[in-house]
């Protein structure tokens, strides 16, 4: 279990790896279809097991969706306690099994009032929240917002990944500058990709999120326009010097009319950096912010406007807390569960949020072999099959069978 969890491994990967152990262990090697059913029902058992009531609990909440309508909402819960006390002098942020899963939901529909509705029941069930972190989703944000009508005392918090990555968005989207570099970056790609010179390619853009991860491009043509021409004949050496030059000026030429511009973007992105790194290992606090303040006063230069957006964030997430107290400000660790989920899931036919959802659970549980034992002797692999009945219904792959069936079946016919 641990193999496919912790390592990545398919199911039938973690039978052929017992395979070639097998003369080293007195037990037979499980089959993919036994590990499959173990991971689901130690999941479901994580996911239904009694937790505790706390008052100091802080939710972070979010949705992942897949092929169809339905999406997953997931509610974790960490304990104020445990963040002062374990995370926050240690200085790092939260790991998997820092977290606990209050909540695990399919919804086909996710308007504000069903998100409002289900906080609830995980608060009757669990304790009222001291903190909410999420990003700024429409419904999200809608569903905290009307559950603070009834629990104002409630701190709803914006992720500091997602508005840093707004921010870079805002600043970058309306350019006709950054705008024709990515053309440029998607064309030389292409241009390079099949030819000697395909080591120098930039990096392949992502459809979604990109503003998450614009340092990968941008330091791609900061680092090649930085690059010395002796060291690059050298990786060339079948390419005459002269020719190679030529080549380089036809192929990555246009570079050089962005090195202003790239410079001002590394600039922001790297303030984007530094705020992120700080609140994710220190927590956000009044001390937090100075240390920010200052650092952002020494590297604005051209940039304050920019600099003080990211002041404003800070000063409107901190004038929810009270005096001294740290907030959590970062849900990377439900981004990085729903990650390895999408990983894992990724092996499937059709990649429809199903019974590998549990994998979620599983990976913020510390498999000791008292807990498997007692996961696997509470529930049964039926219970796990009677809840993604319920949960699921008929799956996507089970009708396209059954229809595909039914039209090889009329063609014989005929």
């Amino acid at each position: 279990m641990q193999q496919v969890i912790e390592c990545g491994n398919s199911y039938r990967g973690a039978e052929k790896t017992f395979d070639l152990y097998k003369e080293l262990f007195s037990q037979e090697t499980p089959s993919f279809s036994s590990i499959r059913k173990w991971l689901g029902r130690i999941g479901f058992f994580e996911l239904t097991r009694e937790k505790e009531t706390r008052n100091d609990w802080i939710f972070i909440v979010d949705l992942t969706v897949e092929l169809g309508t339905e999406k997953g909402l997931v509610v974790l819960g960490v304990s104020q306690q445990k963040l002062e006390e374990e995370i926050l002098p240690l200085r790092r942020g939260l790991q998997h099994q820092d977290v606990q899963i209050l909540a695990l939901e399919i919804m086909r529909s996710t308007r504000g009032e069903l998100i409002q509705e289900k906080l609830t029941e995980v608060s009757l069930k669990y304790g009222c929240p001291r903190q909410i972190i999420a990003d700024h989703g429409s419904d999200i944000q809608k569903g905290i917002k009307l559950y603070q009508q009834n629990h104002p005392d409630v701190i709803y918090t914006y992720d500091v990944t997602h508005a840093m990555a707004l921010l870079l968005k805002h600043e970058l989207h309306g350019s006709d500058k950054y705008q024709s570099f990515i053309q440029q970056c998607s064309q030389c790609r292409k241009q390079l990709q099949q030819t000697e010179l395909s080591f120098l390619a930039p990096p392949s853009q992502r459809s979604q999120c990109r503003y998450f991860n614009l340092e990968k491009l941008i330091n791609w043509a900061l680092y090649l326009l930085n690059s010395p021409l002796d060291v690059l004949t050298d990786l060339v050496p079948n390419i005459e010097p002269e020719i190679l030059l030529n080549k380089l000026k036809q192929k990555l030429g246009w570079l050089a009319d962005y090195q202003d511009s790239l410079n001002n973007w590394n600039q922001m992105v790297q303030m984007t950096r530094f705020v992120e790194t700080q609140i994710k290992i220190c927590g956000l606090n009044q001390e937090v912010k100075s240390i920010i303040q200052q650092h952002l006063t020494l590297k604005m230069g051209s940039l304050e406007t920019f600099a003080q957006k990211i002041i404003s964030y800070l000063i409107q997430e901190i004038s929810q807390s009270q005096s001294g107290q740290t907030l959590l400000a970062t849900s990377d660790v439900l981004e990085s569960l729903f990650g390895k989920y999408k990983y894992i899931s990724s092996r499937s036919p059709l990649k429809q949020i199903s019974q590998l959802f549990l994998s979620i659970c599983l990976s913020t549980m510390n498999l000791t072999t008292t807990l498997v034992k007692e996961a696997l002797e509470t529930v049964r692999f039926l219970d796990v099959e009677d809840w993604a009945a319920q949960v699921f219904g008929q799956s996507m792959l089970s009708k396209r069978k059954i229809l595909f069936s039914a039209a090889t079946d009329d063609t014989e016919t005929a």
